[in-house]
């Protein structure tokens, strides 16, 4: 069974990682990409590892919060968590997020935040507004409560699943 982990940058972006081991390896699925993944073996720094990913050799090192591809790739880990989801359920359902999670339904700009940390809000109120191919979708509440975390800033890039903000 698949964990699902999700991984924000020092940007704001999330990545929602599927991870399931088959035998040795390890297969990730994104929204857009299958990955396989293989160990194999300690880098020569302290935290390295040395991976194949889909046959092509990456270096991959996490160091004080930061997640280090091939020396390059510098990804802040703000927050990782991991969710055990339902036996059976699909990528799809995966990104949907847990409830009180407002996850983006396409990818694009923000435009405009309509709420702030702390606001209480009722089902159905506009909560934001996302800019894609020049038509604006408006995101609202899909259940009363309160905002406890706004994740995204106006002018930020998102994905389909990215969670944008979280209401309990």
């Amino acid at each position: 069974m698949p964990k699902v982990y999700r991984l924000y940058n020092d940007v704001g972006d999330l990545f929602t990682l599927a991870v399931e081991t088959k035998g040795d390896k390890y297969e990730i699925k994104t929204e857009n990409n299958t990955y396989e993944v293989e160990f194999k073996g300690r880098g020569t720094k302290e935290w390295e590892s040395v991976v194949m990913v889909n046959g092509r050799p990456r270096r991959v090192e996490v160091d004080q919060g930061y997640l280090i591809i091939d020396g390059s790739e510098v990804f802040r880990i703000d927050r990782l968590s991991e969710e055990a989801p339902k036996e059976g359920a699909a990528l799809e359902e995966l990104l949907k997020g847990k409830e009180g999670e407002v996850v983006s339904p396409l990818q694009g700009r923000v435009v405009q935040i309509r709420v702030k940390e702390g606001d209480a809000v009722n089902k159905g109120q506009p909560l934001l507004s996302i800019e894609a191919m020049k038509s604006e979708t408006v995101i609202s509440a899909p259940k009363a409560g309160i905002v406890k975390k706004v994740n995204v800033k106006p002018g930020q890039g998102v994905r389909k699943g990215d969670v944008l903000l979280i209401i309990e």
